[in-house]
């Protein structure tokens, strides 16, 4: 992605009117859904969307599924951090710890910084509506979930009172204890497994001789 692309020159930061077709692609719903809790469901769904994101893996975000409810979730190992919903800012390139200060014009911005390296340029200059390449779409949706959430004024209210506000934070430690609980079981019980299949495989040996 060359820095050459980013010197294409800003449109006036968007009023909704303003926007054109570009920038008013339908959000996907991937993120801000939730998998109701199931009835009798005997096997779990596969991974959300999210889990193969570039964006996520590269900023250290990994997506899992709550055990019961299957809902997902956000965890950062080095920060210790969960999350109900996808970091959107950093999503975009923002720094999140300023979230409260962030306008719509620095979210148009990084938006479209994002358009430029992830969209085709047309000979004559402007961005054409494909991608440069096509394995990036979860990343691209996630771009634009994170782009409609944070323009509207509503959706970004809730998002970081679920997600940034200091309560969220206190409420979500639970979150956090819960996860790093739960792979610890879960790689207790994996080592448990490779003891089992080692005792097996000895005493297998065992008969042969």
């Amino acid at each position: 992605r060359s820095p050459a692309l980013f010197q294409h020159r800003l449109p006036a930061p968007p009023a909704s009117a303003t926007m054109g077709k570009k920038a008013q692609e339908k959000a996907p719903d991937a993120v801000l859904e939730e998998v109701p809790e199931p009835d009798g469901l005997q096997e779990p769904p596969p991974p959300p969307p999210e889990a193969t994101s570039s964006i996520l893996r590269d900023l250290g975000w990994e997506v899992f599924q709550m055990p019961s409810t299957y809902r997902k979730y956000f965890y950062h190992r080095r920060r210790r951090e969960a999350r109900v919903q996808a970091p959107y800012y950093e999503v975009l390139g923002l720094q999140e710890c300023d979230f409260a200060k962030v306008t719509k014009e620095n979210i148009w911005k990084a938006f479209f910084a994002r358009r430029t390296a992830y969209k085709r340029m047309e000979p004559e200059g402007s961005l054409s509506e494909e991608l440069k390449d096509e394995a990036d779409r979860v990343d691209w949706d996630l771009i634009m979930e994170a782009y409609h959430v944070l323009t509207d004024h509503q959706a970004r209210a809730e998002y970081e009172s679920r997600n940034l506000l200091p309560h969220a934070k206190e409420q979500l430690v639970g979150l956090s204890l819960m996860h790093e609980r739960r792979m610890r079981e879960e790689e207790l019980r994996a080592k448990e497994r490779e003891a089992a299949a080692a005792k097996l495989a000895a005493e297998a040996a065992q008969v042969q001789t």
